[in-house]
């Protein structure tokens, strides 16, 4: 099986611990993050091959960046350093009917300020066979957004699978340009899209008239297809908001000809619910990898998210197995003995 490539920043998190608010707190929790990070040890809990590419400056955290990929044996070979600081974000978790809230402290961040030339792409894709990136990197940076279009356009000329989470950041496009600007060239160049409704309207001015549910989602994702028509695989989540603590969740797949709906999920006292996107993501690739039925794929990928939920950070630490045991239906929550 060829490598999957994930190319993106790790964050460093600290959060106020027991969904304490910033006012309260003398304390922070401190996780290791980053969307593609995320993505990264989750495919190789999967049992998936994977390298993660970045840049970090050289000092003791990202000595212990390094060894937490190594830990999950993860390829941190084409990593390159640089620059002076790992980007950190604060998140004040939020309960009941509280949301949650978070700061970014991301500015000259080293992978901000990277620069063409400092990664040898060609070097990263050998025996690569999937390349996945989101829509955070490109709003960082001018140069940034440059590096990730360049690494795009190599891998589509290498012939490998090329997915993006179009994640949108409102406090992270700074640098003059508008996410269209930037985000349509690189998904044209794609073979897997996730993101949702909200996305499609920010990036691409796609929407609809349709009422809330399938119809609107069809809707939406035929148009995606027509802006997009390289683009082999979309995948839309949605996400009920009864309050912070309780959430439905569920995504539809659409590959221009069919239609593929997931089961919805009923997510009651989530313990985090960051990074469930990124759990999806990991879940998608591995499922468009493994399963020819892609709607075992996108039932995986769904089941992989809801399980994130249960767990603290930023990372959906779960194997195969568990996946597919709620994949298969056991959602009691059972002790296993």
């Amino acid at each position: 099986m060829k490598k999957i490539i994930t190319f993106g920043e790790v964050l460093l998190r600290f959060s106020p611990p027991n969904h304490l608010r910033f006012q309260q707190t003398t304390s922070y929790d401190l996780h290791y993050a980053g969307a593609e990070f995320n993505t990264a040890i989750s495919l190789s809990l999967l049992g998936m091959p994977v390298g993660f590419v970045t840049r970090l400056p050289e000092n003791d955290l990202s000595d212990c960046v390094i060894q937490q990929l190594n830990k999950f044996k993860i390829d941190t070979d084409k990593i390159v350093f640089g620059g002076k600081r790992l980007g950190i974000y604060y998140l004040e978790s939020g309960a009941v009917l509280r949301g949650s809230k978070v700061i970014y402290d991301r500015e000259h961040s080293s992978i901000a300020e990277i620069e063409q030339g400092m990664i040898n792409w060609e070097s990263v894709f050998k025996d690569a066979g999937w390349f996945h990136f989101t829509g955070i990197i490109p709003a960082i940076s001018q140069t940034a957004a440059n590096e990730t279009l360049r690494a795009v356009k190599i891998a589509k000329r290498l012939g490998l699978q090329i997915s993006v989470d179009l994640n949108y950041r409102s406090k992270l496009w700074k640098y003059g340009k508008q996410p269209y600007e930037v985000m349509t060239e690189l998904v044209e160049n794609c073979t897997v899209v996730m993101g949702d409704p909200g996305t499609a309207k920010t990036y691409f001015n796609i929407s609809t008239d349709a009422p809330d549910g399938e119809e609107r989602y069809h809707s939406v994702l035929n148009e995606m297809k027509e802006k997009f028509p390289g683009v082999n695989n979309f995948i839309f989540s949605y996400r009920g908001l009864s309050n912070a603590s309780n959430n439905t969740f569920g995504a539809y797949l659409y590959d221009g000809t069919d239609f593929y709906q997931s089961s919805e999920y009923n997510m009651s006292g989530m313990i985090d619910r960051l990074g469930g996107g990124d759990a999806l993501m990991a879940g998608l690739i591995y499922g468009l990898s493994n399963y020819p039925n892609k709607q075992e794929a996108l039932d995986f990928a769904v089941a992989a998210s809801v399980l994130k939920s249960s767990i603290h950070g930023d990372t959906n630490f779960v194997s195969a197995n568990e996946v597919l045991d709620i994949m298969n239906g056991n959602t009691s929550g059972r002790i296993n003995r």
